[in-house]
């Protein structure tokens, strides 16, 4: 039995569905099991994180644990990471960050290290797959696309090599499911570094519209999301991380997907001709 702790996010649901096309038992811990629309095979628990009872129990049984948590519930990891020591259960992988390779520079990454240092603690096999940005995150800009024509954002200059979303699912889900994957961080990639502006002018060309990037300044952006209600220290980690430039936080392609999984990772080509209904909706 496997149990995914953010069953039904981004990536989360991807590895639900990669498991059980492998053949292996699931249980899926959601706080709104409403959202979890599994087919046969999954087993549904409702809890929360900030309740050890009801970590304690979905982790009953279990040989392996996939967590992966929104980025401003990093800290209840911690309690998930008590509770494996006393679990029994064999192996943990952790979804991390980019942000989380050493040196560590803002908050995020912060959040995201002091998570995998206590799975490593936790004694079950750990690793912590630390993923570029996502290609799906593309989809944030649909509102601005649909009402402006233009896309927002601070450090656009900086490239980044986003990564489709089901590769790092794949990537989970041999992690979980093969051996010679303990004590190991795995930085995860899609196979070219683009800034925002040329993501911006690839949605253009597939979307058949002329779209204008627009630099955003680093304190309007911050001003903006606590605004819209983001917790003001993650806004600080996350707008520092964006503005690292550095090899280390998704620069560099890295040829780990296709090592672990035997494919290659997917283009933000083929992504995009895979969801862009979504973007036009």
């Amino acid at each position: 039995m496997i149990v995914v702790f953010g069953s039904t996010g981004t990536v989360g649901r991807l590895v639900v569905n990669g498991l059980v096309a492998a053949g292996e038992r699931v249980r899926a811990f959601t706080r709104d099991p409403a959202r979890a629309t599994f087919g046969p095979g999954v087993e549904v628990v409702a809890g929360d994180l900030q309740e050890i009872g009801t970590v304690r129990a979905a982790l009953a049984g279990a040989d392996g644990v996939f967590v992966a948590t929104s980025p401003d519930a990093l800290a209840h990891e911690l309690t998930l990471a008590d509770a494996l020591r006393d679990s029994g259960a064999g192996r943990v992988v952790k979804l991390s960050s980019v942000a989380a390779n050493p040196p560590v520079t803002d908050s995020y990454g912060g959040a995201h290290a002091d998570a995998e240092k206590a799975f490593m603690e936790s004694g079950a096999e750990w690793t912590a797959l630390r993923p570029a940005g996502f290609m799906s995150n593309v989809m944030q800009w649909k509102k601005s696309i649909k009402s402006q024509g233009r896309v927002y954002q601070p450090h656009g200059g900086i490239q980044r090599a986003v990564i489709d979303p089901e590769d790092v699912a794949a990537v989970a889900v041999s992690c979980l499911t093969t051996p010679g994957h303990h004590e190991k961080a795995y930085q995860l990639t899609g196979p070219e570094a683009l800034s925002a502006p040329q993501l911006t002018a690839k949605v253009s060309a597939v979307l058949g519209r002329p779209l204008q990037f627009v630099e955003v300044d680093p304190e309007q952006a911050r001003n903006g999301m606590i605004g819209a209600g983001m917790p003001p220290q993650l806004v600080e980690g996350l707008l520092a991380s964006m503005a690292d430039p550095g090899a280390l936080r998704g620069g560099t392609p890295m040829p780990t997907v296709q090592q672990i999984t035997g494919r290659s990772p997917a283009t933000f080509d083929s992504w995009l001709a895979r969801h862009v209904a979504e973007l036009r909706d």
